[in-house]
């Protein structure tokens, strides 16, 4: 989980692309091919800042079906047209409305046959994600190639996992020629998640936030002022990552700012890329994709693969790992101020090996977290162990990094906004060398801005068993020592975003209701 505050060291492949409970969905795809970097000089240039071309058909109605594909129908979500078939996908538990575009005039009969036929044999399948379900639908027929339809309200008690199938296959043409296997969406039933702020005294709590879909959101600033949201265009519950369809958003401005391309809050890929201050980067597109303007998106080009890459805590330069694409270890600390373009470049400083996934065969983006005095990143060696580095802005240095921990633990940890207390995620808070959590060790999703308040949920040990308001929210004093509840009763699914600049708001992503209405 990111913290809004402190260092969080992370081991790359805890990468902060889900907040736990919002993120059914994982914002990249690891170990994927990439598009070697073009042969230029280093340069850097103006981001977008204007619209001007004919946007991604991704992203506006398609042209005809036939001239898209050779599928006998095409599938879509009818508000995010972006989700289309082969998908599997997560959707509200409210209507949902779907555009069915065939390459021929259908019986229309048939069509509504093949859908509740194919419905029902989806419940009986091993593919089927949790419980699979026949839900009702309602058929309008824009003419016999075009069917408007839409997927009724399910009710269904908490907690759940079930999902359903739309499908055609099966079905007849006017001509009489029936339709063999075609493309599938399979919906799976989330109720959406919001974002929350919530006083730090609990005496007031606000949802900022009412999002119909149920998107993954991710925190890009301090102040809550942009999240990323994403939605997975394949679904399972595990720990591998997949491709999926990013939007940015404007809390303020209550603005969805979709985008056609990979949102990255850590960049891997080619040097040709796109670092937007607001706190995500993105491959350099293709000649003719629309992005969005934006002035605070800066485009880069390097001769370099790009083995991880992060922003300054100021979001004035980047701090990099790079070597070349097949490169798997002791890679060039390269610093990139996006002002000037100026580089500070460290000739295979990085010792040590790039981190791989353990859960998947692909490599995760080597980490980097800045304090606004230090910056901190971690390789891997091949005994297991960890080779720590501090990097210095004042003095330029990067330097071994020595934590009271033994280099074969993994050394994540979180510390508060003065740096006196760390939470070592495998050791408990330490004050420097010296550790205060002697007989247990409390679990910490995040220091309070500004105070030595370690905050995180547990689980409530007087809620019901079949409540789903069993989470309390406590924070753990480190300089008293002890530990007090802030607000009991909360959703379980509530995972801790961060805190405000001013220390005085919590973050949090939950459920309509925070805690129980």
């Amino acid at each position: 989980m990111r913290s809004s505050k402190g260092v969080i060291l992370l081991k790359t492949y805890f990468l902060t692309l889900s907040s736990a409970a919002a993120f059914a969905v994982t914002l990249s795809i690891a170990g994927c091919a990439e598009i070697s970097p073009a042969e230029q000089p280093s340069a850097i240039q103006g981001g977008p800042t204007a619209s001007t071309k004919t946007l991604s058909p991704a992203l506006n109605d398609p042209p005809s079906l036939g001239d898209q594909t050779t599928d006998d129908v095409r599938i879509r979500l009818k508000d995010e047209p972006r989700l289309q078939a082969p998908v599997a996908t997560n959707v509200a538990p409210t209507k949902q409305q779907f555009t069915l575009d065939f390459r021929e005039a259908m019986d229309q009969a048939s069509v509504e046959a093949a859908l509740l036929e194919q419905a029902k044999q989806y419940t009986e399948k091993e593919e089927a994600f949790g419980d699979g379900i026949v839900p009702s639908f309602d058929y309008r027929w824009v003419n016999d190639r075009e069917l408007d339809l839409t997927v009724g309200e399910i009710s269904l008690p908490e907690p759940t996992f079930h999902s359903y199938q739309l499908s055609v296959s099966g079905a007849k043409t006017k001509s009489g020629r029936m339709l063999g296997e075609t493309p599938t969406f399979k919906g799976v039933v989330e109720r959406p998640n919001q974002l929350w702020k919530m006083s730090v005294d609990s005496k007031s709590s606000e949802p900022l936030t009412s999002f119909d879909p149920p998107y993954g959101i991710e925190m890009l600033d301090d102040s809550g002022k942009f999240l990323l949201l994403s939605r997975t265009t394949h679904y399972c519950r595990c720990d591998a990552p997949f491709e999926g369809i990013y939007t940015v958003y404007d809390v303020k401005e209550k603005k969805l700012i979709p985008y056609p391309n990979k949102l990255m809050t850590r960049y891997m890929g080619s040097g040709a890329f796109v670092a937007d201050r607001r706190g995500f980067f993105y491959e350099q597109p293709e000649q003719g994709t629309e992005i969005p303007a934006s002035d605070t998106a800066v485009a880069v080009r390097l001769n370099d693969y790009v083995h991880g890459a992060g922003f300054s805590k100021d979001r004035t330069r980047l701090i990099m790992a790079v070597g070349t694409r097949e490169q798997e270890r002791d890679l060039d600390l390269l610093v990139f101020d996006l002002k000037s373009g100026k580089e500070q470049r460290m000739s295979k400083a990085l010792v040590g090996s790039v981190p791989f996934s353990q859960t998947h065969s692909g490599r995760w983006p080597v980490g980097f977290e800045d304090d606004g005095e230090r910056v901190y990143v971690n390789m891997d060696v091949d005994t297991g162990h960890e080779k720590r580095y501090v990097y210095t802005w004042k003095t330029g240095k990067l330097e071994p990094l020595h934590l009271p921990l033994s280099d074969n633990l993994w050394g994540g940890f979180i510390q508060t906004t003065d740096g006196v207390y760390q939470f070592y995620y495998n050791a408990g808070i330490y004050k420097g060398a010296v550790k205060i959590s002697k007989d247990r060790i409390p679990g910490g999703d995040a220091w309070i801005t500004g105070t030595h308040l370690l905050l995180r949920t547990q689980e409530s040990p007087g809620a019901p068993k079949d409540s789903v308001y069993n989470q309390d929210l406590v924070v753990f004093d480190a300089d008293k020592r002890a530990e007090r509840k802030i607000v009991s009763g909360v959703w379980s699914g509530t995972s801790v975003a961060g805190s405000s600049p001013d220390g005085k708001w919590i973050y949090l992503i939950s459920g309509k209701h925070l805690t129980k209405p």
